[in-house]
């Protein structure tokens, strides 16, 4: 019984020390056109940046869409398989559980806030050559909502989703 015992502690502290490690993340980054940047119900597309991040840590999976002024609005999701929607028109659907709102602010400091929301991203049917990401989602604090359009130039080198190899810091 003291066998068993210690057998089961064992493994419970092996499938806990397996959990603490960090897994490690994936950034992928598109270059194109930012369409719409809604941030609390506010219209900022006119500084919106003319790139997407997508981040990828397990199940977990973001799009992020940044501003001239630093601020970075993050479309969160705990990357369930993707719904088609074709009844619809929509070829998939991202489910968004949370908008992470990071603000810079004029000291220089950073606020991160994280609102739990139903929402999602949609990938849009597109003509060849292009790609539509469009994440919308309703807050405590307003509605938040991002369009990026990415286009092929043409040549084979395209301005699709990009591997950067890039790992978060402390990341294994």
């Amino acid at each position: 019984m003291l066998t068993r015992i210690l057998t089961v502690l064992v493994l419970l502290g092996l499938s806990c020390a397996a959990e603490v490690h960090a897994q490690p993340m994936t950034r992928n980054v598109l270059k194109g056109t930012c369409d719409k940047l809604v941030i609390a119900g506010k219209d900022v597309t006119s500084t919106c940046g003319d790139s997407l991040a997508n981040m990828v840590q397990g199940r977990r999976t973001s799009f992020d869409f940044t501003s001239s002024d630093g601020t970075t609005i993050s479309f969160s999701g705990t990357g369930m398989p993707q719904d088609r929607q074709e009844e619809v028109g929509v070829d998939a659907l991202q489910p968004v559980s949370a908008v992470i709102l990071t603000v810079k602010g004029s000291d220089g400091g950073i606020t991160r806030d994280t609102l739990m929301t139903v929402g999602s991203c949609r990938f849009p049917a597109s003509p060849p050559g292009r790609s539509v990401v469009a994440c919308s989602a309703d807050t405590q604090r307003g509605h938040f909502e991002g369009t990026f359009t990415t286009v092929s130039d043409g040549t084979g080198k395209d301005t699709a989703p990009k591997e950067t190899g890039a790992k978060e810091p402390g990341a294994k």
